[in-house]
């Protein structure tokens, strides 16, 4: 097998997006960018070069639209295979993945569960219309999606950071990490499927219920969403949201200072290769 460079990954993964969002425009699905993805849109017109992920997010009923649609027409997109909760019982996540099957990546940390190139698409969920109360779901399903990725991680890592914070957030992270060994991945996946969210379209505020992993950071106006613009994004041209200098404040703060370079890192520690 071939291995890949970072850029060489980032162009495979650049494909399968085009391929996920050409379908979602085809069914008259939302989508935007988010996170680093959305942040490279912005200040990169492109990747930020050290990502090494794609991050789309749909609202719920949009996000069920896409799923079902793909189930039904797999056989139309031959090298491209989807992941999730209900898809592959070894799947360590609660987000959808698209995974370029051509490919296969060897994740630190983690076993192997055939994920190949991939992008994550992230449901938004009703948080419903109470501030307060949004973001005590948010936590909840925080410290659950915590518990989820700590039970399939293959043994106890800490943050390489080595500030005050960073080093009392290892420590803790020890007790959750026994805790989540002894439950496992089924239980927390059962758990965060189970938790009860409002309509999106009927909901002042929304989240990724079902994987938040940034507590109140991760809680957005649904206003934030409500209006689109297209975006050049490497060759393609993607859509983000209008309101994206605010939701990039509420994520990165100032977001286009670039960060230390020592920092100029990707955070997910795989390797992919050309099979």
């Amino acid at each position: 097998m071939q291995e890949l460079t970072i850029r060489e990954t980032q162009e495979v993964a650049l494909e399968v997006l085009k391929t996920i969002t050409d379908l979602c425009e085809k069914i008259g699905s939302r989508y935007f960018l988010a996170y680093g993805t959305l942040l490279g849109a912005v200040r990169h017109k492109g990747f930020i070069p050290w990502d090494d992920d794609v991050d789309i997010m749909m609202p719920r009923p949009d996000y069920e639209r896409l799923l079902s649609y793909f189930k039904e027409h797999a056989e139309e997109y031959p090298h491209i295979r989807l992941f999730n909760y209900d898809e592959c019982p070894e799947y360590p996540y609660m987000i959808s993945r698209f995974s370029d099957n051509r490919y296969k990546l060897v994740v630190d940390n983690e076993k192997p569960y055939g994920m190949g190139v991939f992008i994550d698409v992230y449901p938004l969920d009703g948080l419903g219309n109470d501030y307060k109360l949004a973001v005590k779901k948010a936590k909840k399903a925080d410290f659950l999606s915590t518990c989820c990725f700590q039970a399939t991680r293959q043994h106890y890592s800490t943050e390489i950071n080595t500030s005050g914070h960073k080093i009392l957030k290892n420590i803790l992270k020890i007790p959750v990490f026994i805790f989540s060994k002894i439950m496992g991945k089924d239980y927390f996946q059962r758990k965060l499927k189970c938790i009860k969210y409002e309509e999106y379209e009927a909901s002042d505020y929304v989240g990724c219920g079902v994987w938040i992993v940034g507590g109140e950071e991760d809680v957005f106006p649904r206003s934030m969403f409500t209006e689109l613009m297209d975006s050049n994004f490497e060759n393609y041209s993607f859509k983000i949201p209008k309101e994206y200098d605010a939701v990039l404040k509420k994520i990165f703060n100032d977001y286009m200072k670039l960060p230390p370079e020592k920092d100029r890192v990707g955070h997910h520690h795989y390797r992919t290769y050309r099979l």
